[in-house]
C-alpha cells in the first residue's frame, strides 16, 4: 500500500470516528433535552393544576412519600408529608376571596445520577395582592415518570429585579 493510500485511509478513519462521535453526542444531547422537557412539563402541570384548583391532578405531580417544607419569614421550617400539605393547599384555595394563580417566572434545571433538581422563581396573584418566591424541587423518576420527592418553598419580600 502506498503512502498516499495509507494517508487517505487514515484520514477516512479519522473522519468516520469524528462523525461517529458527533452523532453520539447529538444523541446524548437529544436524550438530555427530552429529559429536561419532561421535568419542565411536570413543573408546568404543577403550577397549572394548582391555579386551576385541581388538587387531585396537582397531587399526582408528587411521589406518594414526598415531603414539603415551608421556610417562613423568620427562617423557621415547617415540614409536612404530602397528605396534610395537599389538604392545606385545598383549604387555602377554598378560603381565597379571589381566584389565586401562580406562575413560574424562571426555571433552572439540573440533573445528577438519579435525581433532577429545579429552582423556580414564581409569582402568585391573589386578588389585588401579588407575591413572589422560590420553589426548590427535587424530582425522582418512578414508574417511568418524574415526580416531586421534595419541595422547599418560601416567599420573598420584593420582586427579583428584571
Amino acid at each position: 500500500m502506498s503512502t498516499v493510500t495509507r494517508r487517505r485511509w487514515s484520514l477516512a478513519a479519522i473522519l468516520c470516528l469524528g462523525l461517529l462521535a458527533a452523532v453520539s453526542a447529538r444523541g446524548q444531547s437529544a436524550a438530555d433535552d427530552a429529559r429536561e422537557q419532561e421535568v419542565r412539563d411536570l413543573i408546568d402541570r404543577y403550577f397549572r393544576t394548582w391555579s386551576a384548583q385541581d388538587i387531585d391532578r396537582y397531587g399526582q405531580c408528587f411521589a406518594p412519600q414526598a415531603v414539603v417544607q415551608l421556610v417562613d419569614a423568620k427562617g423557621g421550617l415547617t415540614t409536612m408529608p404530602l397528605g396534610p400539605f395537599l389538604r392545606s393547599q385545598q383549604e387555602a384555595q377554598r378560603r381565597a376571596t379571589a381566584p389565586m394563580t401562580e406562575t413560574p417566572e424562571s426555571i433552572a434545571i439540573r440533573f445528577d445520577a438519579k435525581l433532577a433538581h429545579a429552582l423556580v422563581y414564581w409569582k402568585l396573584v391573589d386578588g389585588p395582592r401579588t407575591e413572589y418566591g422560590y420553589d426548590h424541587f427535587t424530582f425522582v423518576r418512578q414508574d417511568g415518570k418524574w415526580r416531586i420527592a421534595h419541595l422547599v418553598f418560601y416567599a420573598v419580600s420584593e420582586a427579583k429585579p428584571g
